[in-house]
């Protein structure tokens, strides 16, 4: 039988995309992992990869034989997890995405306190607005806020809890104006979440009715990242749709004025996503697990949740 580190070598260079990302990742030496998928092809007779220096494709042949080399590493990590709960201290390192502003009010309290338990958990932290795909960016677990239906099957998607948004706006923008209909919003400036899209509106609804309704938009400032759509609405440049999480102590202390506040707006989940239930290591099931408690507990004492 051939040696299972062979199956493993190239399930790392098919994971990470290449030679010398695999090599980098997993400190193991490009030349070690070529020569050895090398020695694999030719024992068999059979193309798993096609290379040359800028060209880097796996055959048919080499994606299923990496979907099987999968079920066997997930099922080496199970096996390792046996042993490993008889160890009263976890380790390792977990590879989080996370945006800024959800960091700040939702998760940085609770992985504080993960770490200061478990002082040999180690973590790398992306934070970031941008779409995670956890299968090719190599994280381990991507923190978000979700606002539609999860439509990728290859991934574990776990819904924590929902947050809620409202529209703000400056008082210096504002003036003395009072606005007292959705309609009039498009009086005003908007500021916008995501570059990409054709057609921006608002959708809101009512707190107590049953009443919804479209707003179009054409907006002056679009960002890619919330805190970008943040510091617009603070400067006055426009009405932006934000969670209330983010802005609440600004319409506090008057920074910020809540529109409308008997209409809601947009509604999201927060969410945990990772690529494989199977197979998970264990500090990766008590880090998810002190998230999902964490968070629940957290939202009853704050407004902004959706219970």
């Amino acid at each position: 039988m051939h040696s299972f580190d062979d199956y493993y070598y190239f399930y790392l260079v098919v994971k990470h995309g290449g030679f010398s990302a695999a090599s980098e990742a997993s400190n193991i030496t490009k030349s070690k992992l070529s020569r050895r998928i090398l020695d694999l092809e030719a024992k068999f007779n059979v193309t798993l990869i096609q290379r040359s220096t800028r060209h880097f494709k796996v055959t048919p042949l080499g994606q299923e034989f990496f979907e099987e080399c999968s079920k066997i590493i997930d099922q080496a990590d199970t096996a390792q997890n046996v042993l490993l709960k008889q160890k009263v201290e976890l380790q390792g390192l977990i590879k989080i995405s996370c945006p800024p502003v959800m960091l700040e009010h939702q998760v940085r309290p609770i992985l504080n306190q993960f770490l200061k338990k478990y002082p040999k958990v180690n973590v790398e932290l992306a934070l970031t607005s941008r779409r995670i795909d956890v299968l090719h960016d190599d994280i381990d677990l991507a923190i978000r806020t979700n606002f539609t239906m999860n439509e990728d099957s290859s991934i574990i998607v776990r819904d924590i809890i929902k947050t809620t948004h409202c529209l703000v706006i400056s008082p210096e923008l504002l003036g003395d104006r009072e606005i007292q209909h959705v309609t009039e919003l498009c009086e005003f400036p908007s500021i916008v979440l995501g570059t990409d899209k054709q057609h921006y509106h608002w959708h809101l609804h009512h707190n107590e009715q049953q009443e919804e309704i479209d707003i179009p938009l054409q907006p002056r400032i679009k960002s890619n990242d919330l805190m970008g759509a943040y510091y617009a609405v603070l400067d006055g440049l426009g009405i932006a749709d934000l969670p209330y999480l983010t802005v609440e102590q600004d319409i506090v202390s008057g920074r910020l004025i809540h529109i409308l506040p008997e209409w809601c707006s947009n509604i999201g989940t927060v969410q945990l996503v990772y690529a494989s239930r199977k197979g998970q290591r264990l500090v990766m099931e008590k880090l998810i697990e002190d998230l999902v408690e964490g968070i629940r507990a957290y939202a009853p004492q704050q407004e902004g949740y959706v219970l």
